[in-house]
């Protein structure tokens, strides 16, 4: 059935108390603007939300922490839980990036106006891993398209891709029923039946390689992936993210993984797909191969690891890999996390043992988010490209550093990273 536009949206009194000022100004502001998009959509009534997922007001972008401070001291407050995505540094040291001080500067002010807003400092791309888990079938609101996916596809909790209506949302604690909080909205379209050996995907790269192949075919649909599964929380976290960059993916079912997807017909809902995809191991040769710009045997000067953010057991992995070794002059090697699993990290030695190395524990932030930008490096008379050639075991990261820090990149495994790392060449 086609969604009557026309008609306005139905509102419980108490949503109508908001709009019509009695919660103060600034709410009734923001469910007005909650409703002006939801009728745009045809949604018939406003749900209240249990969780939001904040897009962090950003310093490489212009005006972005000049809005949210005005926006704070209006009297902005957040209604549910609400945690924040990266910014453009590390805040606790920003110095040991290289960031410019006054791009830091500026980046700070944004953390003032989000404690007075209520907004959680996590500053990271996986809330999941800091404990953020609404139930099944809730609804919510989310940005960053990596958490957005899992959010939708792993934990069966309901969002769309809340871009800057989520600060609004956030306030007033509600979005239109609509989109993937649909049940209708969330049936598998596209089915991709894989015949893939086991050994391509025993690594975080090779789930990230499947997840990037798909995601260019599949779009904006709902793929259905058959063939294959895993119960690792990263590989998950890689699939989705790599589903979301090739394409615009918000949701995916893995068959006897997902919650919505025990049989290939309950992902479907009893329907047939609109189409059927075979994928094999030669598609994901093709991702590697397109990833892969370096050539064998030339310099590497950048290696990174945790996109998305890197947990605790991957740090202690890494620690582990780092102890007693070193990496070669001229690399740098950043691993990416959020500032919590962090202050864990260096209560349980990992960070030091991973420094001492001559890599560095990056929060907050990542390098396609932060001063490495092409466009930011010029604002702030920075070489560019500020990185020549870069090694990372997510396609994600190797897709945007190409196009936003304008390197040459190579997709690899972990080991293969390393690798790379301690010989600053590309083997």
């Amino acid at each position: 059935m086609i969604p009557d536009y026309n008609i306005p949206m139905r509102l419980t009194p108490d949503e109508q108390a908001m709009l019509s000022g009695e919660h103060g100004p600034v709410v009734a502001e923001a469910i007005d603007y909650v409703i002006q998009f939801g009728e745009a959509f045809g949604a018939d009534r406003l749900v209240d939300i249990t969780y939001c997922h904040y897009p962090a007001e950003m310093a490489i972008y212009e005006g972005s922490v000049e809005d949210v401070a005005a926006y704070s001291e209006r009297g902005g407050r957040v209604a549910v839980p609400t945690t924040t995505s990266t910014l453009c540094c590390d805040l606790e040291r920003p110095a040991s990036t290289g960031c410019p001080a006054a791009l830091a500067s500026l980046q700070a002010r944004a953390e003032t106006a989000h404690r007075r807003m209520g907004l959680l400092e996590t500053y990271t791309c996986t809330p999941q891993s800091l404990g953020f888990i609404p139930p099944f079938g809730s609804y919510n609101l989310l940005v960053e398209s990596s958490a957005i996916i899992y959010y939708n596809s792993v934990l069966g909790a309901r969002t769309n891709r809340g871009g800057l209506l989520t600060r609004y949302s956030a306030v007033c604690g509600k979005y239109p029923l609509m989109g993937y909080l649909l049940d209708r909205n969330r049936r598998g379209t596209l089915l991709f039946n894989c015949d893939i050996p086991a050994d391509r995907l025993r690594t975080y790269d090779g789930w990230s390689a499947l997840g990037f192949h798909i995601g260019a075919i599949a779009g904006s649909a709902v793929p259905v992936i058959d063939g294959v599964r895993t119960d690792r929380q990263d590989f998950l976290i890689g699939l989705g993210a790599a589903l979301a960059t090739s394409g615009s993916v918000s949701l995916f079912h893995l068959v006897g993984v997902t919650p919505e997807a025990r049989t290939v017909d309950e992902a479907l809902q009893r329907r047939q797909p609109e189409r059927v995809y075979e994928v094999t191991a030669a598609d994901l040769d093709e991702v590697y191969r397109r990833m892969t710009t370096i050539q064998p045997g030339e310099p590497v000067d950048f290696v990174t690891l945790g996109c998305p953010h890197y947990n605790l057991e991957q740090l202690r992995v890494l620690a582990g890999r780092l102890a007693g070794r070193h990496i070669a002059t001229g690399v740098r090697l950043w691993v990416t996390t959020n500032r919590m699993t962090k202050q864990q990290a260096e209560y349980s030695g990992y960070v030091k043992t991973i420094e001492d190395s001559g890599a560095l524990v990056v929060a907050d932030c990542c390098p396609v988010e932060s001063h490495l930008r092409a466009s930011t490096c010029r604002e702030h008379g920075l070489p560019v490209p500020n990185v020549k050639a870069l090694v990372t075991d997510s396609v994600k990261m190797a897709r945007y550093s190409g196009d936003l820090i304008g390197c040459q990149t190579a997709l690899a495994d972990f080991e293969r990273c390393l690798t790379a790392a301690f010989s600053g060449r590309w083997q």
